[in-house]
């Protein structure tokens, strides 16, 4: 179903709140919200506004109030961000804060006409306050917001298989949008002007699949993301559902693949969507390495749905997906020869490492970890996902982390992997802490895109997994797959 999605950015002083509101109320209207729950909307947006609106003044902020309305699962949801004093919300109460009381009471009180409202916390970009209000449900057979698009049917007589043309980098962000909505999880494929710098800049080896007329129906690009040593993705990789084709996509990353052959680099990676195992199984032919499966990194929201693509359905119930990482090496030792591991990992791990001409020798049983330590968060809001970067492992360093996860987990986030450099002391110990705390092991994945590996362990919360659902085409990815479940069951179901 075609989601409607709207924004407005307005200044928080009290005399933009009535456009604002006029701004939802037409949303609302439009979605055929009945008038007697109008007012209700208008009553709780209205004092939600006017609480961001105070915390960006109070704080001093110069930033506007960003206002999202869109529908989702027969909801009507407003998203009104916050980028001043920050808002705690925790257990169903706000916690601490210097907010002015009557706005706080105001809101509290009309945000019970609502029929869920959540706090979730952006990171860096601050809070975004979310009302939802149930809509009328439609009779059955409406489909009157489908995408009229995917009923015309393209013959796939005459397309060509060639590098992007310059000038073409609107048509191919038009693509992405036939295919994914603005749901991609790469935001720069919405910028023409940001996909024809990196192509100059030789970020970007783009190949694309066209009909006669010029019209673009497929993709498949090399994404640059390390250069000392150079480190490509092969990614952005789509065929337009309206075109009634078979064999295109290998078509494309075949092409592709003689781009990697011929183009410097130390590897080249994957993330391989695990609701179907169809790209796992024709990518394999070219000599894939797996390496670890991060289960429940994505939220469903970013991915196109397999019934749009034309290979099946989704799994029911499947409100997370999992990827499967995989590289194809370019030099002989893309890890270097030799690393130390814990013989807890390095004995179950081993069938990793020997695909990459790699080999592990036994760190000490008493090596211990450092009491300080330092780490780095990346947050992903799009994701609800959270990844630490421990590179510089210590107690104190993964105590902080641990205590960071479980703020984000009150905050609505479903996944954390922790990266740990296995040429760092104390990662048995770390095996230890984790394992105690609901983490469980993902593999090993490469440090910043380098040449240089991480063990990851990962953590997906509360969150439910379907495992049954989870499909893997390889021997090797299988064996970890298990692994992985097996750790799982240990650490999490207790």
């Amino acid at each position: 179903m075609k989601i409607l999605k709207s924004f407005l950015k307005t200044n928080p002083a009290p005399n933009f709140i009535n456009p604002a509101l006029s701004f939802i109320v037409s949303s609302a209207r439009t979605l055929k919200i009945p008038d007697e729950s109008l007012a209700l909307i208008e009553k709780t947006a209205s004092s939600a506004i006017a609480l961001v609106a105070e915390c960006l003044l109070a704080g001093g902020s110069d930033d506007p109030v960003i206002i999202g309305v869109f529908e989702s699962e027969g909801k009507f949801n407003i998203e009104i961000i916050n980028r001043g004093i920050p808002l705690l919300f925790t257990e169903g109460e706000f916690e601490g804060g210097i907010v002015a009381g009557s706005c706080l009471s105001e809101f509290r009180e009309s945000a019970r006409n609502a029929d869920d409202m959540s706090i979730k916390n952006l990171g860096r970009k601050g809070q975004a306050i979310i009302l939802r209000f149930n809509m009328p449900s439609k009779p059955e057979g409406d489909f009157s917001d489908e995408a009229p698009r995917e009923k015309n049917i393209l013959e796939d007589k005459g397309i060509a298989i060639r590098p992007l043309k310059s000038g073409e980098e609107i048509n191919l962000s038009q693509l992405f949008y036939f295919v994914y909505g603005y749901k991609y999880i790469h935001e720069s494929i919405y910028y023409p002007e940001r996909i024809k710098d990196m192509i100059k800049r030789g970020d970007l080896i783009s190949v694309v699949a066209a009909l006669p007329g010029g019209r673009l129906v497929g993709h498949v690009g090399l994404v640059k993301w390390g250069s000392s040593p150079p480190v490509f993705e092969a990614a952005l990789g789509l065929v337009d559902p309206a075109l009634k084709s078979k064999g295109l996509f290998k078509d494309m990353f075949i092409a592709i693949i003689e781009k990697v052959k011929i183009t410097p680099m130390q590897y080249c990676f994957f993330d391989f969507v695990t609701n179907h195992d169809l790209s796992q199984k024709f990518i394999s032919k070219f000599g894939t390495r797996d390496m670890s499966i991060f289960v429940g990194c994505q939220s469903k929201l970013n991915q196109a749905r397999l019934e749009k693509l034309g290979i099946g359905a989704d799994p029911e119930k499947m409100d997370r997906y999992s990827l499967l990482f995989s590289i194809i090496p370019r030099v002989k030792h893309p890890f270097g020869k030799t690393i130390s591991l814990p013989a807890s990992i390095g004995e179950s791990m081993e069938f990793l490492l020997k695909p990459l001409n790699l080999e592990w020798t036994p760190s000490s049983r008493f090596e211990s970890l450092p009491d300080k330590g330092d780490y780095k968060a990346d947050y992903d809001a799009a994701q609800s996902s959270v990844i630490f970067d421990l590179f510089d492992p210590g107690r104190e360093a993964i105590e902080s982390i641990l205590e960071e996860w479980r703020s984000a987990l009150k905050n609505g986030f479903q996944y954390a992997g922790i990266d740990i450099p296995v040429d760092k002391p104390g990662l048995g110990n770390l095996y230890d802490i984790l394992s105690g705390n609901k983490f469980f092991v993902a593999g090993f994945v490469p440090r910043r895109f380098s040449d240089k590996l991480c063990f990851r362990f990962q953590s997906i919360g509360h969150t439910e997994v379907a495992f049954d659902k989870i499909k893997i085409f390889s021997d090797t990815g299988k064996r970890l797959f298990e692994i992985i479940k097996k750790d799982y069951e240990r650490n999490c179901q207790i």
